[in-house]
């Protein structure tokens, strides 16, 4: 090896050393059934309240390194309820989230943006009943040890997503607004630890 191979070749190792890649920190959510709750309307107007249980994530995010942040949320469809025996019934079949043929629905995010204080923003996408549309996630973010809170609402039409398809389209039978709300604590994930 020539003496400016040498030279070059030093020169990379060097730089591998002063400039390690970047990872930002990794949460495991703490599990409650009611991290990922809606509010829709039926055709009065009156709302109805419901919250998706059962889903996983993986989530990267540093105040400091939002380059490298990024989340994934993971949501198994089945276990989107409103807790009346009725509508739980309606709401697995073709017409609503068709739980047969999109068992899971996913928010991702890549693109975050700090805002003032404690608020981001998250740019990502939504794919629910296999439709894939960007949403923007507006939350809070407090952190304190190795514990974080994050509460965030965004607001999605229903209708965009093929959500009461048919007859059921229409406003008469449920506004076609839909408030997504976030409340998730989650722990930092220890080094060599995969998040959850």
């Amino acid at each position: 090896m020539n003496r400016m191979a040498i030279a070059v070749f030093a020169l990379l190792l060097a730089g591998t050393c002063v400039w390690p890649a970047t990872a930002a920190t990794r949460w495991n959510p703490v599990s409650d059934p009611q991290t990922i709750s809606w509010v829709a309307t039926d055709g009065s107007g009156t709302a109805i309240k419901g919250a998706c249980a059962a889903f996983t994530s993986d989530i990267a995010f540093d105040p400091d390194d939002l380059a490298n942040a990024s989340v994934r949320v993971e949501i198994d469809t089945a276990s989107c309820k409103t807790g009346e025996e009725e509508k739980d019934t309606y709401l697995p079949q073709a017409t609503w989230f068709d739980v047969a043929s999109y068992p899971v629905a996913v928010f991702s995010a890549t693109s975050f943006s700090h805002e003032n204080g404690n608020d981001y923003v998250a740019d990502g996408t939504l794919t629910l009943k296999g439709v894939s549309l960007p949403v923007k996630l507006p939350f809070a973010l407090e952190i304190k040890g190795d514990t974080a809170h994050v509460t965030g609402k965004a607001v999605i039409n229903r209708l965009n997503f093929g959500i009461g398809s048919g007859q059921m389209a229409t406003s008469q039978v449920a506004g076609p607004n839909v408030t997504v709300a976030i409340d998730l604590r989650a722990t930092r994930a220890k080094s060599g630890e995969d998040a959850q």
